[in-house]
Formats: C-alpha cells, sequence, structure tokens
C-alpha cells in the first residue's frame, strides 16, 4: 500500500492517483493496542477528497467508536470494510486484544444506524492457526443484520510470522464456510476477496457452485470454465467492496 501517514501526503496521494484516472483506493493502516484503525484523524483531508476529487473511498476502520463512526459516515466515505469474528478466544490470542465479538458486531451495528451508504462485512477463513473456530458464528450473527454483500477471505501463510509453517484453509473448509453463508444469508452477495490464500486455484469454480457471486482476481482458467459451464461473467476494475 502507499504510505501517508499525515493528511498533507493523503491529499498528495489522492491527487496523484486522480490524475492517473484512477477511480478510487482502500483507505487503511495498522490499528492500536485497541484495535482501532485512526482514520479519523485524517477526516478533514477525507473531506476534502470527497469534495474535489471522484475518487471513491474504501475505509477499513477497525473498533472505531460510535462517535467516530458518525464522523466518517458524514465525511462523504463511499464503503466501509469491517473485519468480523466469532470467537473471543480468535480476538484475544491472534489478534492480542482484549476486545470480544460483540465489540466488531457494534462496529457493524452503528455503520448501519449512522446510514452508511455501504458496510462491507470480511470474514476470514483460518485466522485461528488455519482452522475454523468462529466463522460459522460470525456469519449466523450476521443473519439478523441482513448484510447486501459479506466478503470472505482466508488466512495467508506469511514468512517470519507465527503462522508461516501453517496450512492454508482446505477446499473443503473454504466450501463449508461458503454453503453456511449462502444458507443463513439467501439474499446477500457473496464475494470471495483479495486477501486470501491462492496457492491452489484449481478449485474456484467449486466455490462459486457453492454459492459465491463473485471472485476478485480469479485465474484465468476459472472464468473459462465459468463460461464453459454457462456463467455470465462481469469484469469489473474495483475493490469488491465497492457496488
Amino acid at each position: 500500500m502507499i504510505p501517508a501517514t499525515t493528511s498533507e501526503e493523503l491529499l498528495d496521494v489522492s491527487e496523484a492517483l486522480a490524475e492517473r484516472g484512477a477511480k478510487g483506493f482502500l483507505l487503511s493502516g495498522g490499528s492500536d493496542s485497541k484495535g482501532r484503525v485512526p482514520i479519523s484523524d485524517f477526516l478533514p483531508a477525507i473531506r476534502e477528497i470527497k469534495s474535489t476529487t471522484d475518487l471513491k473511498i474504501n475505509a477499513h476502520i477497525g473498533l472505531s467508536s460510535k462517535g467516530e463512526i458518525e464522523d466518517l459516515v458524514k465525511s462523504g466515505i463511499d464503503a466501509f470494510s469491517v473485519d468480523l469474528y466469532g470467537s473471543d478466544e480468535t480476538i484475544q490470542e491472534v489478534l492480542g486484544l482484549r476486545a470480544k465479538v460483540g465489540d466488531y458486531a457494534e462496529v457493524v451495528s452503528h455503520l448501519y444506524k449512522a446510514g452508511a451508504p455501504v458496510v462491507a462485512p470480511h470474514v476470514c477463513i483460518g485466522i485461528h492457526e488455519g482452522g475454523l473456530r468462529g466463522e460459522l458464528s460470525a456469519i449466523e450473527n450476521l443473519k439478523k443484520m441482513s448484510p447486501k454483500e459479506l466478503v470472505l477471505i482466508s488466512l495467508i501463510p506469511t514468512a517470519g510470522t507465527p503462522y508461516e509453517n501453517v496450512l492454508a484453509p482446505s477446499k473443503e473448509m473454504m466450501l463449508s464456510v461458503i454453503r453456511q453463508a449462502r444458507n443463513d444469508l439467501p439474499d446477500t452477495k457473496l464475494l470471495l476477496g483479495c486477501m486470501r490464500s491462492k496457492r491452489n486455484r484449481s478449485w474456484e469454480y467449486d466455490l462459486v457452485a457453492a454459492g459465491l457471486d463473485g471472485i476478485v482476481l480469479p485465474s484465468a482458467s476459472t472464468v473459462e470454465r465459468l463460461k464453459r459451464e454457462g456463467y455470465s461473467t462481469k469484469k469489473r476494475a474495483v475493490c469488491c467492496s465497492i457496488p
């Protein structure tokens, strides 16, 4: 990602993106000890970007407070990506936070109440040592919110991290979550996001057949097979959280 640690840098980056013809960008960053991504610190810059350019902004906000969320929605941000978890142990042991499942669900709820134009919950499959812990519970908790879309991502074993030797989620694990999501959220658009393991692309088609509505960066062979099997495909050069 392009670093922008001050409002001035964010404005410079945005101006450069607009001049290059970009459609928008993801606004994210590291979180603090409470799980908050300090995007609210850039509110004046965000307002200026939205008033002077046509750039779409997808913000990954973390555990922002109700007041911060209301201000962010008013700033003109186009979409909000929010991580969801279904296990307190995962939050505490993997993320190292003293937060709970309900804290993340509350962020989604506050966004809806504040009138956010697009809310895109994200559930990471296999985030706890590569196994399933609270993924299905997180999806079940979304039923009462009836989200318009849900983005599924997966653990990426990364060198230099405690999980570098953990196996990425298997086909069966991915299928079980997608089928559960499709069953629990029949009217929700299910998307497979960019942040996922791509070591094995041979079963992307099976994930679509299980209920996905879209895949970010599918393999060429997956697209070809979808067309052969009668699926109608559409290519979009935009973040999956942006409608």
